[in-house]
């Protein structure tokens, strides 16, 4: 009776256990699936201002402050620090908008982080925007799933966006004075890789995404007295442009392996040139065209650079925190201010922290 008193203690003791072990195994590799909705965009839609979110920056200064790469993760101290450093970059900054171009968690666990990030982020009460990388798609959520999240969320503005458009987030935003359209913010999902043939890349601007930019400029000058609005994209790959303008204005210091932008041109440096993709599809032309005078990016973190290119500022966020610490080689951590004054004109400057 006794050996089969502890039979049944052991037995019991093996599938607590083992329910224990299924319920981990389902809460870190089941997959947080998020609602499906299918909206489709055409060319051929009938544009409304209403469906444009805005901001009123009345007759001040307008001041957006970006955290880049956050990558939040497994390792709660690096994530604390990474939250403490968003907490004195807000303070010093006091932005009236925050803007994150993405890979803003990584690694499993992402709907826990997802849901800590977005506590911490509404808990400033002050309006956020968000689009993801190629990280923010690696772990136990989908970007439906997140997406839903930044949604329900009190302060995010972020929108999925048209369903037949590349990823989700792509979206805009008018930044208004007295109610009349001063900027848009363009949000684009261009954060995942590609195989060109020779293994996975970074993703060019998709084609559709193009023509629902042009169509979206086009309807919001409709709305501004038939003039087009300038505009800023945020993203979090760097464009071919970009790589180009690094490879032709920097000066590259062979001892130290670093591309330093001209004071002329800009400034910081590059660690290493961008990783734009390989494929150029006609965005920043097209984008130039239609009034955009700024792209803003993330993903290198290593990189600071902010350069003027034929017409066209090309800004790296400074990363935002330590994570992953195993991998990351930023020599500084801080936040990206952008200023938008009265008179149109756009200023950039890091803090570093």
């Amino acid at each position: 009776m006794a050996i089969d008193g502890k039979k049944k203690i052991i037995i019991s003791v093996i599938a607590a256990v083992l329910a224990v072990l299924i319920i981990i195994v389902l809460a870190l590799f089941i997959p947080r699936a998020g609602k499906k909705r299918i909206d489709v965009w055409s060319a051929d839609s009938q544009f409304s201002i209403e469906n444009v979110q805005s901001l009123e920056a009345g007759s001040e200064q307008f001041k957006i402050l970006m955290f880049t790469d956050l990558q939040l993760w497994a390792d709660v101290s690096d994530n604390n620090e990474t939250y403490d450093l968003m907490d004195e970059l807000v303070e010093k900054a006091d932005p009236d908008m925050i803007i994150l171009p993405g890979d803003n968690v990584s690694g499993l666990t992402t709907d826990i982080l997802l849901k800590g990030l977005i506590k911490h982020m509404d808990s400033y009460k002050i309006p956020w925007a968000c689009t993801f990388g190629n990280h923010d798609a690696e772990g136990n959520a989908t970007l439906a799933w997140q997406s839903d999240r930044y949604e329900e969320s009190e302060y995010c503005m972020f929108e999925r966006g048209p369903s037949n458009l590349y990823g989700m987030g792509n979206y805009a935003i008018n930044i208004t004075r007295d109610g009349k359209i001063d900027k848009t913010l363009f949000f684009f999902d261009n954060g995942r890789y590609y195989d060109y043939g020779n293994g996975g890349d970074e993703i060019y601007m998709g084609y559709e995404q193009i023509a629902w930019y042009e169509w979206t400029v086009n309807g919001i000058a409709q709305a501004n007295d038939g003039k087009k609005v300038p505009s800023l994209v945020f993203s979090h790959f760097a464009q071919p442009e970009m790589r180009e303008a690094i490879e032709k204005l920097c000066v590259y210091d062979e001892e130290k392996g670093v591309y330093t932008v001209p004071e002329e041109y800009g400034s910081g440096y590059c660690k290493y040139l961008p990783e734009a993709a390989p494929v150029n599809s006609g965005f920043v032309d097209i984008a130039k065209a239609n009034g955009t005078t700024h792209f803003f990016c993330g993903h290198d973190h290593e990189n600071n650079a902010s350069v003027i290119y034929e017409g066209i500022t090309y800004t790296y966020g400074l990363k935002t925190g330590p994570s992953p610490k195993y991998w990351n080689d930023a020599d500084y951590y801080g936040g990206t201010v952008i200023t938008l004054d009265q008179n149109g004109k756009v200023f950039i400057e890091n803090i570093i922290i």
